[in-house]
């Protein structure tokens, strides 16, 4: 008889309450059939017991890869000893069952686990800004060069994406799947909320600005301890590659807001140039026109609370142009207005 096999990374899951209904059964009946073995112990002495315990126990935070210095969420420590116990009840009955060791995966190999056919690769390689969906309903607004890889549909229990380059998110709430981002080695995990992320993997920095709700951003430190910090509306997260520094501050209130934070602003019948002359007042942008004479075209508009991606999207519409960015430039391309 062999006794059941089960994944370390399954306990831990246990462990942080991430797993579903299917996973707590398949650990709580491994427990429980390992518990039912216990007369083994009665033919060890108390010192043999103590010993074999503490060793197990410790075998299995290695598995788990728990440090003791780790400023990590607390773990039930009375039934991991539980769990401890009853693994060292199997090693002395089956003494020479193979021990598997498996180390935790980063989501970037958990995606590339599954079929290709179930992974979905989106790059933004166009000049402007695309909104892209992800099967949650959720959104990026994409900076060019940009790209996310995720499931094609997300797990029952957690949504899981990587990403590169430079995107505003708009999570769709779900308290029961928590949402988690890696950028490199950086991980973002958030339940419902909207942020902005900078993670080109050019950058010597990557950074995260959160708008609304609150993220928690996870990354390596030195000596392989994490680095782990809670953000909350207008905090920035900044992580220096080289160094493996993570730090938090303030955002500073700034004359001219970022692209993805929304402002209202009323036009009637104002010229082209003088909407742009407010729309640089308002946001960090600068606007060229490929054809000045595009400059007397009239707008009216209402935008109330929007970013400036979307009032750059309808001003194109309603002047049947379309725009390319670079930076903080972008260049509108256009005809004259009859």
């Amino acid at each position: 008889m062999k006794a059941p096999f089960i994944s370390p990374v399954l306990l831990e899951k246990y462990l942080l309450d991430q797993c579903n209904d299917q996973e707590k059964e398949e650990v709580e009946a491994w427990y429980a059939a390992i518990k039912g073995d216990a007369d083994h112990l009665e033919k060890l002495s108390e010192t043999e017991k103590s010993s074999i315990r503490e060793s197990t126990f410790e075998s299995i935070k290695g598995e788990l890869n728990i440090l003791d210095e780790s400023p990590a969420r607390p773990f039930p420590w009375r039934w991991i000893s539980g769990i401890a116990a009853s693994v060292a009840i199997a090693a002395g009955l089956y003494f020479n069952y193979p021990i598997r060791k498996e180390q935790p995966v980063s989501i970037i190999e958990e995606i590339q686990q599954k079929k290709k056919s179930d992974i979905v690769q989106f790059v933004n390689t166009e000049s402007r800004i695309v909104t892209h969906m992800l099967p949650d309903s959720s959104s990026i607004i994409m900076h060019p060069e940009a790209s996310v890889t995720y499931p094609a549909r997300f797990d029952a229990d957690r949504r899981i994406v990587t990403f590169s380059g430079e995107g505003f998110f708009d999570i769709t709430k779900d308290k029961t799947r928590p949402f988690l981002i890696q950028s490199g080695e950086m991980v973002i995990k958030v339940l419902g909320t909207s942020f902005n992320v900078k993670a080109a993997s050019a950058q010597k920095v990557f950074q995260v600005d959160v708008l609304t709700g609150s993220v928690e951003v996870t990354a390596p430190g030195t000596k392989k301890k994490p680095q782990q910090l809670v953000l909350k509306p207008k905090q920035q997260a900044i992580f220096e590659i080289e160094s493996k520094r993570l730090t938090a501050r303030q955002i500073t209130i700034q004359p001219r807001k970022e692209i993805y934070e929304p402002v209202t602003v009323v036009f009637e019948e104002a010229p082209l140039n003088k909407v742009i002359e407010q729309l640089e007042k308002r946001f960090n942008v600068n606007i060229r026109l490929s054809n000045p004479a595009t400059a007397t075209c009239s707008v009216t508009a209402n935008f109330e609370s929007q970013p400036f991606t979307v009032i750059l999207e309808m001003l194109c519409t309603t002047l049947e142009a379309n725009y390319t960015i670079s930076g903080n430039t972008i260049l509108l391309n256009g005809t004259p207005c009859e």
